[in-house]
């Protein structure tokens, strides 16, 4: 079912970007993939996209009832999340949606500047990275992507910058810039690197901006990342 997935998602590969890396990533199950939609298990999260709410319903309707996260890639599976589950829009304790997807669709890498030097980050640092990080209180989770080694710090001389992550799912996310180091470049330097690790590991980057986040979408546009057309929705029950 994994080529008709893809054939599925390709029709708009940017707005369907976190799907398609999933199954290049082989960390994706397929649940249903046909001409009505598609639906996958990442983790413990439900992705789908569906053609008509009639399609959400009855993909959904296959669902187990303890299923508790999802990710909506249109108002179709929205709804039908929330009428089956109860499903509310938002990631954990949270307020997180809707998002567009920012997407690194170059060959090349990026320049990253030479100010501050990037390294990966160990468990020594989880208490500075759970005090500092401001979109949800997950401290659970930073452990387990600072284990992974999915957390990078940039460094300026020995003092911390800021930090960026990869998610589960393979998205980047987890910025933050130290208001002391705001307007240097910080984030820039830490998304470029990012986006470079996913080219030298033959991945495609990107992330998920939430809208109203003006400073995410110009720290994108800079970085000459495209964005998705379709909106898409986190969801918890």
């Amino acid at each position: 079912m994994n080529e008709k997935a893809i054939e599925f998602l390709k029709q708009d590969s940017i707005s369907n970007i976190d799907m398609l890396e999933a199954l290049h990533r082989g960390i994706a199950k397929v649940l249903y993939a046909g001409e009505e939609g598609v639906q996958l298990q990442v983790h413990e999260t439900i992705m789908q996209c569906a053609v008509s709410l009639q399609a959400a319903e009855w993909m959904t309707e296959m669902l187990p009832r303890q299923t508790s996260m999802f990710t909506a890639h249109e108002p179709y599976s929205r709804e039908a999340f929330r009428k089956r589950f109860h499903a509310q829009d938002s990631f954990g304790k949270d307020y997180c949606c809707p998002c567009r997807f920012a997407v690194w669709t170059g060959k090349n890498p990026l320049p990253v500047s030479d100010k501050f030097s990037v390294h990966r980050l160990t468990m020594k640092y989880m208490d500075t990275v759970c005090r500092q990080y401001h979109l949800f209180d997950e401290p659970e989770y930073i452990a387990e992507r600072l284990k992974a080694g999915a957390i990078f710090g940039a460094f300026c001389g020995k003092e911390m910058a800021g930090f960026i992550g990869e998610h589960a799912e393979g998205a980047m996310g987890l910025l933050e810039v130290y208001p002391k180091f705001r307007r240097m470049g910080v984030a820039s330097a830490l998304e470029a690197d990012a986006v470079n690790r996913c080219l030298a590991a033959g991945n495609t980057a990107y992330g998920d901006i939430i809208l109203g986040n003006d400073a995410s979408f110009a720290l994108q546009r800079s970085l000459g990342l495209q964005f998705s057309k379709q909106k898409h929705y986190w969801l918890t029950a």
